[in-house]
């Protein structure tokens, strides 16, 4: 390997790298100009043949950020679920292409995350949380650039994200539970609330839920899929947590507010007649079509304002019912296999403020060294 250092006429430097041959045999050179001195071009010169010599030089490419990430969004798309697919689109349109597309993908630094980061923090008002989303998508695409030797090195892996500071469980007294559900009873969607609040179902699993998935014989639910809103309308897929489908044992009142339900479908099949398509969802529209999420949360909120019960999420019916289950010593195991906990180490942490101060551990050991 050899290169040599040359003067342009402009009073700049430059250096050429002896590239070997190509598939033609023809000799292959590399050049690159602008440097202000000798002495820089030197450095960089000395630079490339190392990288060369260990094997780890890559030719730069004046390939955007923008036009990388667009590519790669595609290159990722098939492995991606519905709902990931529109997250990556959105963090990568809204976010990193405003803020870092114009910069070419050999030049990104970790100073340009930084400063984005704080921008998006400051001027866009995102939260932590939303610029760790940011960050994750950015760290994917850069590794996959240097998998595919597009770069040498990945700066997001360099750049620590905002801390996520954490969140404070807000959940419901068994009290305030019965007093909701009570009151949302003759609404429409009564029954995605109660299989949050009795079964710990997210918003998604719940709406997702099948009939072929109620066990009536059995007393059974099995969660084996999630809605999402795709690209194009609405999509199903697994489960978010990595626990997979998982069986829950249904409490009476949900068999009995299950059965009710087969019985308001059968009379909205009845009404709708041929406009009826039928998904065969637990929880359907008059036409049997899903349920968009966006619009049961607008109907959950006027619903929590016109009960009067404490305003919550509808995502802390989930930790309300792993909240109360906990309360009554069920075991964290049984807990976590409900709530689709990887482990049940996730359902200990997240829920560790159940348990208050732990005055029977007190007692316990007085009692056994007293």
């Amino acid at each position: 390997m050899r290169g040599c250092i040359s003067k342009r006429k402009n009073g700049t430097y430059a250096y050429t790298v002896e590239m070997g041959k190509n598939a033609e045999g023809k000799r292959r050179q590399k050049m690159k100009a602008g440097f202000n001195t000798r002495k820089e071009a030197e450095q960089a010169l000395a630079k490339v043949l190392a990288d060369m010599g260990r094997g780890s030089y890559i030719e730069e490419t004046k390939e955007t950020v923008q036009e990388y990430f667009t590519k790669f969004l595609e290159l990722k798309r098939p492995n991606l679920r519905p709902g990931t697919v529109k997250t990556y689109k959105w963090l990568i349109g809204y976010h990193i292409i405003p803020q870092l597309g114009q910069i070419p993908l050999t030049r990104l630094t970790p100073h340009h995350l930084v400063t984005m980061y704080e921008k998006l923090r400051l001027d866009g008002g995102l939260s932590p949380q939303s610029i760790n989303h940011v960050h994750k998508v950015l760290h994917d695409g850069l590794a996959t650039a240097v998998r595919y030797e597009t770069l040498n090195r990945n700066v997001a892996a360099l750049v620590q994200p905002p801390k996520i500071p954490k969140a404070k469980t807000n959940v419901w007294t068994d009290v305030e539970l019965v007093t909701f559900l009570e009151y949302s009873k003759p609404y429409r969607y009564y029954m995605i609330i109660l299989l949050a609040a009795t079964c710990g179902l997210r918003r998604g699993e719940a709406i997702a839920l099948r009939w072929e998935d109620v066990d009536f014989t059995k007393g059974t639910i099995k969660v084996a899929q999630s809605y999402v809103r795709g690209e194009k309308g609405h999509a199903f897929q697994e489960p978010k947590t990595k626990a997979g489908i998982r069986t829950i044992a249904l409490p009476q009142m949900t068999i009995d507010a299950l059965k009710h339900q087969k019985v308001l479908q059968a009379k909205d099949k009845l009404a709708a007649g041929v406009k009826y398509t039928d998904h065969g969802l637990v929880s359907q529209t008059k036409n049997g079509l899903p349920i968009n999420p966006y619009y049961f949360e607008a109907r959950w909120l006027d619903m929590l304002r016109k009960s009067g019960v404490k305003c919550i999420r509808f995502h802390d019916l989930r930790h309300t019912h792993a909240s109360l289950l906990l309360l009554q010593n069920v075991h964290p195991k049984i807990v976590s296999e409900r709530m689709g906990h990887s482990s049940v180490g996730i359902t200990l942490d997240r829920y560790s403020h159940t348990y208050g101060v732990d005055y029977k551990a007190a007692q316990e050991i007085n009692r056994i060294i007293h």
